[in-house]
């Protein structure tokens, strides 16, 4: 079986974002109606929708507090040509969200140095209502991806999504087996941690000398709540 018998382009755009530690977002313009490039720190719901946190007096807030429609941009790092490598464009509708815990907590837990500033009166949690993305996957592999493919269902995963703090917490107690995991999908040896648990797998993130890295646990099949997890990794494994 070759990699072209075996691609998929909801997996291979669920994972660049996933791994993504920024993306370029855009924004339209309020007097010129331009497209409105920024970079932005991201972290996803269970189901994959993006987060953003975003100083309310920055230009592209005031941009979206007039038309909320957007668009982030995820590449995937690369030492190589960058046109080879995967990038995907999600569009949709920024929106600012209330002090959602779940979401906070996410956001925070996978992006740490946020906590100094996330409390501020003049910064608000974002969420991406998705409508469609735009995988380029290298050269000759451009295609559209559904808003209902790439999301994940969650509605049978409360239970997993409910206990999520008190696995990341678990896992925190168990390094080697998480850093096993972390050179089992090919990364550095370091400090890997988990900071995000969903229904397809788990999300892996490392402060490494150039900067926080992440990876991505991508489960066999779907699970809906920690012993089904448990059983998943120890398969995995």
């Amino acid at each position: 079986m070759t990699e072209a018998d075996t691609f998929s382009p909801v997996a291979t755009s669920r994972l660049l974002v996933r791994q993504a530690r920024t993306a370029a977002m855009s924004t339209l313009a309020r007097r010129t109606g331009h497209p409105f490039g920024s970079l932005v720190t991201v972290a996803c719901e269970a189901d994959g929708t993006p987060i953003v946190l975003l100083s309310t007096l920055a230009a592209h807030s005031r941009n979206l507090a007039e038309d909320p429609r957007a668009s982030l941009l995820f590449v995937e790092g690369t030492l190589g040509d960058p046109q080879q490598g995967g990038r995907v464009t999600l569009v949709g509708r920024l929106e600012r969200i209330g002090d959602d815990a779940g979401q906070r907590r996410r956001y925070l837990t996978r992006n740490p140095d946020a906590a100094l500033y996330a409390g501020f009166a003049d910064f608000a949690f974002y969420r991406l209502e998705l409508e469609e993305g735009h995988l380029v996957a290298g050269f000759g592999r451009a295609m559209r991806i559904r808003r209902e493919d790439f999301l994940l269902d969650v509605g049978g995963a409360a239970a997993l999504t409910a206990a999520e703090s008190r696995l990341i917490a678990g896992f925190a107690e168990t390094p080697a087996r998480v850093a096993a995991w972390a050179a089992k999908l090919g990364a550095a040896a370091g400090d890997w941690t988990v900071v995000g648990v969903d229904p397809e797998g788990l999300d892996l993130a490392t402060t490494a000398p150039e900067g926080r890295a992440f990876r991505r646990l991508v489960l066999p099949s779907p699970v809906g709540d920690p012993e089904a997890l448990d059983t998943a990794l120890s398969a995995w494994e």
